[in-house]
């Protein structure tokens, strides 16, 4: 008993110097000793349907409860994105192209959201906020974490929340381990060395352009006007600023994922034109933009979010009819 009570503390020192180490190495060369820690652990609280998010019914429906007469209601869907578009920005943006308009943009996005979860969402919440427009803003969740995952359609904390649910003996040493740098490390690199070739990932594209189609025919039940707007991602922005030239977390991926954003730009032409909805290609949005854009591969500043809000409404109002534009639409 001596034996074992012995090897059971040492290997837990050796774990912990392990975990401490790790968390020593991120916070010396990331800045925080939890960096990437977030988008791996915050999502896991149930919510029904959608697996995660923050209680739509409060966040949508209480806060959103009736529309405001003569108000052009805008529908934002998307990952965190989209969740961290400044409201304000794209209202000033659209209120500009509609200027006998009030324009209220309803952010019904999530990080780490895909399409399928945004049309949930759009199911569910999206008739009782009467939109006049519905915008998405993705493409990137739904495109990378096939790399991660085995099948397309899932996202990328599947797993996790299928042993926790039909394993719950093995949940508390699961989540411990979600919570190790160290384990976490492993998991990156061994993700960073299994990179498969480009049609390996191909069965994502399929499975997003239903998820748009399915919105498409959401927002005609709805009449709402329609835009998709496949996100924009830093490796197609030249020249980078030296602050985006000194992100590299995903350099190992990016010419799979930049081919996986070509086939699906592709796509979303064919698709935007039978179901005759309007759609935005931002990948080279930010082309001979010197100043930081990107915070990372997905993310952006204040003048990235400005820039994608004026396209955004530039494209409403190129792909507006005669008899739809939001100054008739709305209720």
């Amino acid at each position: 008993m001596r034996t074992i009570a012995i090897t059971i503390i040492v290997t837990i020192v050796l774990l912990s110097l392990l975990e401490v180490g790790a968390r020593v190495y991120i916070s010396v060369t990331r800045g925080s000793h939890t960096a990437g820690m977030q988008e791996r652990t915050w999502f896991l609280s149930y919510e029904p349907f959608v697996m995660f998010g923050p209680n739509w019914d409060r966040d949508l429906l209480l806060t959103h409860s009736t529309a405001q007469p003569g108000v052009c209601r805008v529908l934002l869907v998307g990952g965190s994105t989209a969740q961290l578009f400044p409201i304000t920005v794209l209202e000033q943006s659209l209120e500009r192209i509609f200027p006998q308009k009030k324009v209220e943009v309803v952010n019904a996005s999530m990080g780490g959201y895909v399409g399928r979860q945004e049309v949930v969402v759009a199911a569910l919440w999206g008739p009782a906020l009467t939109p006049n427009v519905i915008v998405s803003l993705d493409g990137a969740n739904d495109l990378t974490h096939r790399l991660r995952m085995h099948e397309a359609g899932t996202f990328f904390l599947n797993e996790a929340y299928k042993l926790y649910l039909t394993k719950p003996f093995l949940a508390p040493p699961a989540f411990l381990l979600s919570q190790s740098q160290f384990y976490n490390g492993l998991m990156r690199y061994r993700e960073r060395s299994h990179v498969k070739p480009l049609e390996e990932y191909m069965d994502a594209v399929a499975v997003y352009l239903d998820a748009q189609h399915s919105l498409n025919v959401l927002s005609k039940g709805m009449q709402a006007q329609r835009l998709m707007v496949l996100q924009p991602h830093s490796a197609f922005k030249v020249p980078l600023s030296p602050t985006e030239a000194r992100f590299d977390w995903y350099k190992y991926r990016e010419m799979v994922v930049k081919e996986l954003y070509d086939r699906t730009h592709n796509r979303l032409i064919s698709l935007s034109k039978s179901d005759q909805v309007g759609y935005l290609d931002s990948r080279f949005l930010y082309a001979g933009v010197t100043e930081t854009i990107f915070t990372d591969d997905v993310h952006l500043t204040d003048l990235g979010y400005s820039r994608l809000a004026d396209a955004i409404a530039s494209e409403l109002v190129k792909g507006n009819r005669k008899d739809e534009s939001c100054s008739r639409l709305v209720r």
